[in-house]
């Protein structure tokens, strides 16, 4: 593992892989995967370098969604990532928390949430007022689109079934998503 290496731990990978779509898993896709870097007849690494990560998760989606545009079928794996996820002993324990928190306390805590399944993840929110906020992530590439899943399918998972989040720009250097959802009554 280099020093700067991105990676992307094991507990992300079960989330999505094992848990997430493991029943979905075709041969195919299986024999795919192991070529990509992804065995999944042994066990999990403690990481994986995220160019494996990503390529996989394409695998993913253009097997699973092959009547989607790649974008979207990023996004649908990130949603299902979620249910998965939090399925982990991880994913319990945080999933757990996060229901107890308002959605600005919740997203708050977005950068160690995703920190938990890597090491790279960096995350600025910026207050736009009492139910909006944009949420920047440097996540590049195609895994914008499967960050773009995990954070709607993380307010669901939260209880926040009224939360959106809406891509609203992206460069080399990140995504930004502008996040709203309607004050609960008391």
């Amino acid at each position: 593992m280099l020093k700067n290496e991105r990676l992307v731990f094991d507990q992300t990978v079960e989330g999505l892989f094992v848990r997430g779509i493991g029943p979905r898993i075709t041969p195919t896709l299986r024999q795919q995967l192991k070529q990509a870097g992804l065995d999944l007849d042994k066990r999990l690494m403690p990481a994986y370098p995220v160019e494996v990560w990503e390529r996989c998760v394409g695998l993913a989606a253009r097997s699973l969604h092959p009547d989607k545009s790649e974008a979207e079928g990023f996004r649908l794996l990130g949603e299902r990532h979620i249910e998965g996820y939090s399925e982990t002993m991880l994913g319990r324990a945080i999933f757990g928390v996060l229901r107890l928190m308002n959605p600005k306390r919740r997203l708050s805590r977005v950068r160690q949430n995703f920190r938990a399944g890597n090491n790279y993840q960096e995350a600025l929110i910026t207050d736009l007022g009492p139910t909006e906020v944009d949420l920047w992530l440097n996540e590049r590439g195609l895994l914008r689109h499967f960050k773009h899943g995990i954070v709607q399918g993380s307010a669901r998972g939260a209880g926040d079934l009224n939360m959106r989040a809406v891509l609203r720009h992206f460069d080399d250097e990140g995504v930004t998503f502008r996040i709203t959802w309607t004050e609960s009554k008391p």
